[in-house]
């Protein structure tokens, strides 16, 4: 089934090596989806695919030594991307 996370990710030592990491994750996951800087220096990570790959992909970013704070929320999916791209 197709589920949908979004999640926001804090820290100093985000940069974009970073995002590629977590866009190589998500593609070997079969994911898709975007992560983006904000312009409050954060990231914002949307992606959607089957559960179980979602919640492995959320455990790889909570043990990521990256970032101080990580926020997600499960949302309805809505099937916009066609791949995992990072912007």
């Amino acid at each position: 089934m197709l589920k949908c996370i979004e999640s926001r990710v804090w820290g100093i030592n985000l940069n974009y090596k970073y995002l590629l990491r977590i866009k190589d994750i998500a593609v070997r996951l079969g994911l898709k989806g975007i992560a983006s800087f904000k312009d409050d220096g954060s990231a914002k990570i949307i992606a959607e695919g089957e559960e179980r790959n979602l919640l492995f992909f959320v455990n790889e970013l909570k043990h990521s030594h990256f970032f101080e704070d990580f926020s997600m929320v499960w949302r309805e999916p809505e099937n916009k991307f066609t791949d995992f791209s990072v912007c």
